[in-house]
C-alpha cells in the first residue's frame, strides 16, 4: 500500500504537470480559435460511446476552466484529500481531455488513464495522504483490483514485444539504429550513441528480452517482491534510455511513475528511513461481503478479460474480435489500449517541415524562421522544431498519409497566428511543405523530397 501511495503522488504530479504544458497551448489545441474546433470532432477519429466536455463549448473560458478544475482535483489526489473522489473526478477529466484532441494524443496517454482507473480501486490513499488514518480499510485488499494493475504493467511489455516482429528486432538487431536515425525526435544523448553500430545493435537485444523479461518478474510468484524489485529497475533502465535519447515528452515518465506499485516492502523501508517519512497507523476492519463489493469485483474482472481481448486482436495469431456492441463501453471508459511502440518495425520516414509564406505583392517569407528568405535545408536539429512534444506528435501524424485532413487545419491556424502576432508583414498565402526522406541501413537515405502538404489563405 506504500507503493501504491508514492504511485499515486507521482502519478498526480505526472497530471500536474501535463495540465501544464497543455495549458501553454490551450487555445491552439484545445479551443475553435485553434488548429481543431469543435465542429469537426466527431468528423474525424471519433468513436462511438467517446464523449467528452471539452467539446461542449469552443471558447478559451469553457476550456479554462476545465483545466482549472482538473488541475485542483489532481492537487488533491496529490496530497491524498478524497483521495477516491479525486480519482474519479481527474480520470473522468483526462478522459474527456484526450478525447478533445485524440491527434496529440501518444501511447502513454493511454497507460495514464487506465493507472487512474485501476487506482479507483486500489488502497493508494493509505498512506502519505490527508486521508490517512481517518477512515478504516478492509483487512484484506481487493485481489482482482491488485491482479488488475499487475497485468496492466505486464500487458505494456507483453504485448509491445509480440508485436515486434521485424527483422530489425527479431534478426538483424538495427531497431535502435532506425529508431536513431529519426532526426526529428533524437535528442543530443541520442546523436552520440548514433556514432557507434555495434553498441546500438546490443542496445536493441537488450531492448527486446528486457521487454519480455519484465512481465515474467511480475507475474512470477515472489514472497517477498525480489523478482518484481528486478522487473521495477529493468523498467527504469529502459525507459530512463528512451528518456535520454529520444523525445517522447512524457511517454517515458509515465511508464516509470506507473511501476512504482512493484516496489517490495524492503525497499518502501528505506525509503522511509532515509527522508524521515511518517508511517500512518492503519485502522483495518473485517466487512462482510455486500452486494457493493461482488459489483465491484465484477466490474474489474470484465474489465481486465476485456483488456486482454482488446490486446491479443492486435497481434497476428488471435482470431477473436470485441464484438461492436461491447465497444462502446469500452470507449466510453477509454479503455482501448494498443502497446505497439516502435511496432512492428521502426518508422523510417523523415524530415522537417518548410513555412513558405507570401505577402500581398508577391515577397516570399520563412514563416518558420522569421526571415525574408525561404530556406529548405534541413535545421541542424530537426527535433527543436517543436515546442512540446503534443506538437511533434501533431506533425508525425500530418506526415501520415491517413491523416491528409489536419494539414489545412494546421496551415490555416499557422498564418492566422503570423498574422495575429506580425500586423506589420502580414502574410495572404502559407505554402506549408514537408521535406522528406527515407532512412537506410548504414547511415544512408532516399533523396530529399520536397512534399506540398497544403497551400492556404488567410481567411
Amino acid at each position: 500500500m506504500r507503493a501504491l501511495a508514492f504511485m499515486r503522488i507521482g502519478i498526480a504530479l505526472i497530471v500536474l504537470t501535463d495540465l501544464l504544458i497543455r495549458g501553454s497551448d490551450l487555445t491552439a489545441h484545445y479551443t475553435d480559435e485553434g488548429l481543431w474546433p469543435t465542429t469537426l470532432i466527431h468528423n474525424f477519429g471519433w468513436k462511438t460511446g467517446n464523449w467528452s466536455l471539452h467539446e461542449l463549448s469552443g471558447s478559451y473560458s469553457w476550456v479554462l476552466s476545465l483545466f482549472i478544475l482538473h488541475f485542483i482535483f489532481a492537487l488533491f489526489l496529490l496530497f491524498g484529500y478524497k483521495t477516491k473522489l479525486s480519482t474519479l473526478i481527474v480520470w473522468l477529466l483526462t478522459i474527456s481531455l484526450h478525447n478533445r484532441n485524440l491527434f496529440v494524443q501518444q501511447s502513454g496517454d493511454d497507460l495514464l488513464r487506465l493507472v487512474l482507473f485501476w487506482g479507483l480501486f486500489l488502497p493508494w490513499h493509505v498512506h502519505y495522504s490527508m486521508d490517512a488514518g481517518k477512515t478504516s480499510i478492509p483487512s484484506k485488499q481487493n485481489i482482482i483490483a491488485n491482479i488488475g494493475y499487475l497485468l496492466l504493467i505486464s500487458s505494456v511489455y507483453f504485448f509491445t514485444v509480440s508485436l515486434k516482429t521485424s527483422s530489425e528486432w527479431r534478426s538483424e538487431g538495427t531497431a535502435i539504429y532506425y529508431a536513431l536515425s529519426l532526426e526529428q525526435i533524437r535528442l543530443p544523448l541520442g546523436d552520440l550513441l548514433y556514432q557507434f553500430p555495434v553498441l546500438m545493435k546490443l542496445i536493441t537485444w537488450f531492448v527486446f528480452y528486457t521487454e519480455l523479461a519484465i512481465p515474467i518478474l511480475i507475474l512470477w510468484p515472489s514472497k517477498k517482491g525480489n523478482l518484481r524489485w528486478i522487473a521495477f529497475v529493468l523498467l527504469i533502465i529502459l525507459h530512463s534510455g528512451i528518456g535520454l535519447t529520444l523525445y517522447v515528452g512524457l511517454f517515458f515518465i509515465i511508464n516509470m511513475v506507473s511501476g512504482l506499485g512493484l516496489l517490495p516492502k524492503k525497499v518502501i523501508d528505506k525509503v522511509e528511513t532515509k527522508f524521515k517519512l511518517k508511517k500512518e497507523t492503519i485502522i483495518l476492519s473485517i466487512k462482510k461481503t455486500s452486494a457493493l463489493n461482488y459489483f465491484i469485483n465484477s466490474i474489474c474482472v470484465t474489465v481486465i478479460v476485456t483488456s486482454i481481448i482488446i490486446n491479443l486482436s492486435a497481434v497476428n495469431w488471435f482470431g477473436y474480435e470485441l464484438r461492436k456492441e461491447v465497444w462502446y463501453p469500452v470507449n466510453a471508459l477509454r479503455l482501448d489500449q494498443y502497446w505497439g511502440m516502435f511496432s512492428p518495425s521502426i518508422l523510417k520516414k523523415d524530415g522537417w517541415f518548410v513555412y513558405h509564406g507570401m505577402d500581398s505583392i508577391g515577397r516570399q517569407y520563412d514563416i518558420y524562421r522569421d526571415k525574408e528568405y525561404v530556406d529548405y535545408k534541413k535545421p541542424e536539429h530537426i527535433v527543436r522544431m517543436y515546442k512540446s512534444d503534443r506538437w511533434r506528435k501533431l506533425a508525425e501524424n500530418m506526415q501520415n498519409d491517413n491523416y491528409t485532413f489536419l494539414r489545412p487545419q494546421y496551415c490555416r491556424y499557422i498564418i492566422k497566428k503570423w498574422n495575429k502576432e506580425h500586423p506589420d508583414k502580414p502574410m495572404n498565402m502559407l505554402n506549408l511543405y514537408y521535406m522528406e526522406k527515407i532512412n537506410l541501413a548504414d547511415y544512408k537515405t532516399t533523396e530529399i523530397k520536397k512534399n506540398l502538404f497544403c497551400v492556404c489563405n488567410d481567411d
